[in-house]
């Protein structure tokens, strides 16, 4: 064979070598789009066998391995894809998308900042670098990033969206509620846009106006959970209690009123531990059914199962088989008993407060912060405990042992709105024109610590005490510490809200020269504070026992920043 056939054979086998590929890249990406995801994998990983450096194989099965989950082995075979094709700005931006799911922030705005560089006209890596900064609480650089993608396509509806976040951020709710008609404009079953539209009109106090707007949004998408919660608030706002009770009892039972198998790869002790004594504690009282004698006794089992060994210090968070967690599943999502707490007719805050002395001591301190012995009367008091021991509704674990439940998770009574409207209305000096925006409860874990310093995104916070003081074992601690700074203006609320942020809030603080008020647990005892202020749970140590627990009800009322 001479060399012009012999170089004639290397082309037609090089040809055929590169069909091939062609062929097995094909295969795999038609695997992948019908969901064979095994097939897929297999023929990705064959192709890559034959050619480690092909591009689009490594990228897909990045993609894929992403799809199931594996963010480890997916970054590495996406950035083995950026290495093969460097010029390639899909790539980057898919990198991009896998580091920021995985939490690797810097990396992935260098990822995006790439794409971006190769394609200036791409306007996906703009919106998630600008979503990266917003949510990192750098509106700056947000606003301007969500503003490069208007300047290449005016017409981007989530563009102006995602602007009139950070305006609304920013304390712009003109110009925020003007973004959201535009995005509408473009876009009329824009849900997040109509209910961003209806936080901005019900921030300014046109209520009628928000409620047409969260019922828009509802339309748009039926079961929006987001905007039947603001519905229920405007519809406080509105006085209209019952409509507001229907709106957070839908939100409840839309999250949890079904039996779906948990997927979660991890599990709180302190939510476990939980679960177990209220299943108990409504068995004892015949609230539930024995078809849930089982699930208690499964509880029981995860529980010894998950004590840490004596003497160690181990993480509240733990790591198990989604198998593993099955037989527990209706602790997670199911509310198995809501308890009755009904209004109290002659009325739920007790008849002997002062609150013409309140509202004095409440205005003449500096900072604003006063407490209220005998908040509500004997009847609500009990009422409240009852449904707080009772209600199945403790659906949010924090690493601090602490579970919460909120407005949406089923908190919401007709009591509990009753001593939040008969507050502000008894107390006009305090609360103003400010109504209420967010409720919720914690109840707390005597073997873990409480709340983190922080502050809250409100004018004014109430926050009260109804465990029994028997429990308390050292009355001296056990409340709460309030401190005498406000959080900075120009602070946003993931910056004053943030376990990440204690160290700067304290170094903030310590160069402030700042002062702690410390207020100890009484029962029925409710501390009123300007919500900017920092606080945290003080040292707590209470007897074990579901009744036992450490529970505090916080009520928060108004906009930050508003007069």
């Amino acid at each position: 064979m001479n060399r012009e056939e012999r170089r004639r054979e290397e082309k037609l086998r090089g040809t055929e070598s590169g069909a091939a590929a062609s062929a097995g890249l094909r295969e795999a990406q038609l695997h992948h789009q019908a969901g064979r995801l095994d097939d897929a994998q297999r023929a990705y990983e064959q192709l890559i066998t034959r050619s480690p450096l092909q591009p689009d194989a490594l990228h897909g099965l990045g993609l894929l391995l992403y799809r199931r989950g594996n963010l480890r082995d997916a970054l590495t075979r996406l950035a083995q894809a950026r290495a093969a094709d460097a010029r390639n700005p899909v790539y980057c931006f898919n990198h991009g998308v896998v580091l920021q799911r995985a939490g690797l922030l810097p990396d992935a705005i260098d990822a995006y900042t790439r794409a971006i560089q190769l394609n200036p006209r791409y306007i996906e890596p703009r919106t998630n670098l600008g979503n990266i900064y917003r949510e990192s609480g750098r509106l700056a650089e947000a606003r301007a990033t969500y503003e490069q993608v208007l300047a290449i396509n005016p017409d981007h509806a989530e563009g102006h969206n995602n602007l009139g976040v950070v305006l609304k951020a920013q304390r712009q709710l003109d110009a925020a509620a003007d973004e959201y008609r535009k995005a509408i404009a473009l876009k009329p079953a824009h849900a997040e846009a109509h209910n961003n539209l209806g936080l901005v009109l019900l921030e300014q106090g046109h209520v009628d106006e928000a409620i047409r707007c969260f019922e828009r949004a509802l339309q748009a998408q039926p079961g929006y959970g987001t905007a039947l919660y603001n519905l229920g608030i405007a519809w406080i706002w509105r006085e209209d209690i019952p409509r507001a009770l229907r709106c957070f009892a839908d939100t409840a039972k839309a999250k949890y009123a079904h039996g779906r198998p948990v997927t979660d790869s991890g599990v709180f002790r302190s939510r476990v531990k939980h679960d177990a004594e209220q299943i108990g504690y409504l068995f004892e009282r015949g609230l539930l059914g024995e078809e849930w004698r089982g699930y208690h006794e499964a509880l029981l089992r995860l529980r010894e199962r998950l004590k840490p060994a004596p003497g160690t210090a181990s993480p509240n968070r733990v790591a198990i088989a989604p198998a593993d967690l099955q037989p527990v599943a209706p602790s997670f999502n199911r509310l198995l008993y809501i308890a009755p707490c009904d209004p109290i007719a002659e009325g739920a805050l007790s008849p002997d407060l002062d609150h013409a002395a309140i509202e004095a001591r409440y205005l003449a301190s500096q900072p604003e912060v006063v407490f209220i012995d005998g908040l509500l009367s004997e009847d609500a008091l009990r009422r409240l405990r009852e449904f707080c021991w009772t209600s199945t509704i403790w659906k949010k674990d924090y690493e601090n042992g602490y579970i919460g439940a909120f407005l949406g998770d089923g908190f919401a009574s007709p009591l509990l709105l009753q001593i939040s409207e008969e507050l502000r209305r008894r107390l006009p000096r305090i609360f103003g024109t400010h109504r209420l925006t967010q409720a919720w409860a914690f109840k707390h874990d005597s073997a873990r610590r409480g709340l983190n310093i922080h502050a809250d995104a409100a004018a004014v916070n109430v926050n009260f005490w109804i465990t029994p003081d028997e429990a308390n074992l050292n009355p001296e601690s056990g409340g709460l510490v309030v401190w005498d700074k406000e959080a900075p203006r120009d602070w946003d609320f993931k910056t004053y809200n943030s376990d990440k942020a204690r160290g700067s809030i304290y170094d903030w603080l310590t160069s402030q020269g700042a002062k702690e008020i410390k207020i100890p647990y009484r029962a029925n005892r409710a501390v009123l504070f300007n919500s900017d202020l920092f606080h945290e749970t003080d040292d707590i140590a209470f007897k074990e026992g579901l009744t036992n627990r450490r529970i505090n009800i916080t009520l928060l009322y108004g906009h930050r920043h508003r007069p």
